[in-house]
């Protein structure tokens, strides 16, 4: 009968420990989820040539939850043989952040051709399509719409891509400059 007992005394110690410490370790978990890196905002333009290659420029985005705006501009920034865009890829994009693409230096709409984009979600990502495809999408400010292309060369979807307003369309080859806005961290 002793050694039942203890044994009884055994288990009961255990589960009690148990329970002390499983907070600490879903805390433990918690934090480092928290400390993990956000995912790396990339913007990459491709040029077709006649040749069929296509010279790539990645130009560099703020960092998730900056709040930070900056003009990209591609004919400057690129490599001699990519500045002139046919084809645009945006990935890991917060929520609430957006794009403007011009045909001017100035990163205006006013007497330009032009674009506007948003992200309504998290890690947004708007796959390999042509720069001039863009304008085939309905959007507006008040009726936002959804890019849904599949990429060019992934066949990956689109995700979480709006257009909230455009005007004329960007020709091929004449996209000058990209407005970014990454949206501040929300707290």
């Amino acid at each position: 009968m002793k050694h039942l007992h203890d044994r009884r005394l055994a288990v009961t110690t255990a589960i009690k420990q148990a329970m002390l410490a499983a907070p600490l370790l879903l805390s433990g978990a918690a934090s480092f989820a928290a400390t993990q890196a956000d995912p790396i905002p990339i913007i990459a333009l491709y040029k077709t040539d006649e040749n069929n290659t296509e010279p790539a420029c990645g130009l560099e985005l703020p960092e998730t939850g900056s709040g930070r705006t900056v003009n990209l501009l591609p004919k400057e920034q690129c490599p001699e043989d990519a500045r002139q865009p046919h084809a645009i890829r945006i990935r890991n994009v917060p929520i609430k952040s957006t794009f403007l693409l011009t045909n001017n230096d100035r990163c205006e709409k006013a007497n330009s051709a032009w674009v506007e984009l948003d992200t309504s979600r998290p890690n947004a990502s708007l796959e390999k399509m042509g720069i001039d495809k863009i304008w085939t999408y309905a959007g507006s400010p008040e009726r936002p719409g959804y890019l849904t292309n599949s990429g060019l060369d992934s066949n990956a979807p689109s995700r979480g891509f709006r257009i909230i307003g455009k005007g004329e369309p960007i020709k091929q080859g004449e996209l000058t400059c990209i407005k970014v806005t990454i949206a501040p961290r929300s707290i």
